[in-house]
């Protein structure tokens, strides 16, 4: 599975200008407010404050470190979020977020997005996030730390995304997705030491409803859920010690994973109880030619509550709850019509949310997790065949004989300019956080 041609890309600054931070703006801030369409912003090796927010009109836009580790946007603890996009086809790489009481990257409500080369440590929510966002892709990045979801795709159906080539560690979640797919992958990935690793949800209350659905889960080396202590700031982080679960989805197919030291269950399928009262089953999974192994467990299970449709076939394992799974629940014809789930599997995982936190227990606050060590960078990173900054955008060239708007600003002017951007920045901050307090119980 590909990304849509209309996901963001470098190929989107083909005929933009170079903007070099600080040479040619002081501020990633300023930056962002000088680019047109097709502009590369790219920052020098430093530390940035980060808390940056891409709007909408500022579409088609690549925003690129100079290096993957010393470019650095620091929140302190205190900042948000390090860049939030609003805005269609934009791309960041090669970076570093951390300390945020948030997220490190997001996008919201976008089609066409990319995060590259990214490195994220050490936040108080989503390490790399998308919601209600189409067209996209996630490659080559590193999540750290986050006490919520190291990635998240959620609330998009379809989705037409790929989160590839990625390492999750030490997160409370290493992949989740509320109420999305469609077209969507998670594959060829590391997911290490988070108290869950791939966990696809269903859950009410969200901008997309329920259930998740048609989710590809493929190729990617799940390893030791569950086995450490990992910062827990998610409603889902009571489900831990998961390899890979399907929590209410559908139609989703898991197939040539590896999955190791789970402290519960490797691979396990199991039905989301809402508020309401509603229960959404998993139905119509495809679980096959998986390597399960060390489940504290079950390597493969199946709860009580699940709907039809749901197969095993041609995995590798040890235990199964129930037992013969595989010759219970056949994928031959579609799968078995009947369930056969397990009760101890339901007792443990067909729970609400707040009784499996309850069973959670203290966990470390996401500022004491340990530093990654440094990343790969993407080659090349400074571009090439691009105008200089000081060149007018295509378009916005002036007529002969006049000056371009702009350059002349006087102090009534400045102050102006100056409180339009504090009081837009200080309404965007409530709506975020305001945002951030309805996010899903399964987010």
């Amino acid at each position: 599975m590909t990304a849509s041609p209309s996901a963001a890309s470098p190929s989107t600054a083909a005929n933009g200008r170079l903007v070099n931070v600080p040479a040619d703006v002081p501020t990633l801030e300023a930056a962002v407010a000088a680019a047109q369409p097709g502009d590369v912003i790219l920052l020098a090796s430093g530390t940035y404050r980060g808390g940056v927010t891409v709007p909408r009109e500022k579409h088609d836009l690549i925003i690129r470190g100079a290096d993957r580790n010393q470019v650095i946007l620091d929140g302190k603890d205190v900042l948000l979020s390090g860049i939030e996009v609003k805005a269609d086809r934009v791309t960041i790489e090669n970076m570093t977020a951390r300390h945020y009481t948030g997220n490190g990257f997001e996008w919201e409500g976008v089609d066409g997005f990319s995060g590259r080369y990214l490195t994220v440590w050490n936040v108080g929510l989503y390490g790399i996030y998308a919601i209600e966002s189409r067209h996209g892709s996630f490659e080559e990045d590193l999540v750290s730390g986050a006490a919520d979801s190291a990635f998240y795709v959620g609330e998009c159906q379809p989705c037409d995304t790929v989160v590839g080539h990625v390492t999750a560690r030490n997160s409370a979640i290493g992949y989740s997705g509320t109420n999305a797919g469609g077209n969507l992958a998670v594959r060829d990935s590391l997911w290490d030491r988070n108290g869950s690793g791939i966990l696809p949800n269903s859950f009410e209350g969200q901008e997309a409803p329920p259930p998740e659905r048609g989710t590809r889960i493929a190729g990617n080396t799940v390893r030791d859920s569950g086995s450490i202590p990992v910062p827990a700031h998610s409603p889902l982080a009571g489900f831990v010690g998961l390899g890979i679960g399907i929590a209410g989805g559908q139609d989703n197919i898991v197939e040539g994973n590896m999955v190791t030291g789970s402290t519960r269950f490797g691979i396990a399928l199991f039905p989301t109880l809402q508020k309401s009262g509603n229960v959404f089953a998993p139905g119509g999974n495809r679980v096959r030619a998986n390597t399960v192994s060390g489940s504290g467990r079950a390597d493969l299970a199946l709860s009580t509550g699940s709907d039809s449709g749901n197969c095993f076939a041609a995995n590798t394992f040890g235990t199964s709850l129930p037992a013969r799974i595989e010759a219970l629940l056949p994928c031959e014809a579609g799968g078995s019509p009947k369930p056969h789930g397990d009760r101890t599997v339901g007792r443990e995982l067909a729970i609400p949310i707040p009784e499996a936190l309850d069973r959670l227990g203290k966990r470390p606050d996401y500022t004491t997790m340990p530093a990654p060590e440094p990343a790969v960078g993407m080659p090349d990173p400074v571009p090439t065949n691009l105008r200089p900054f000081a060149e007018p955008p295509v378009n916005d060239v002036p007529p002969a004989g006049e000056s371009p708007a702009g350059l002349t600003a006087t102090p009534a002017m400045l102050v102006v300019v100056i409180g339009t951007i504090v009081l837009v920045a200080a309404i965007a901050s409530w709506a975020v956080v305001r945002r951030r307090r309805r996010r899903p119980p399964g987010g």
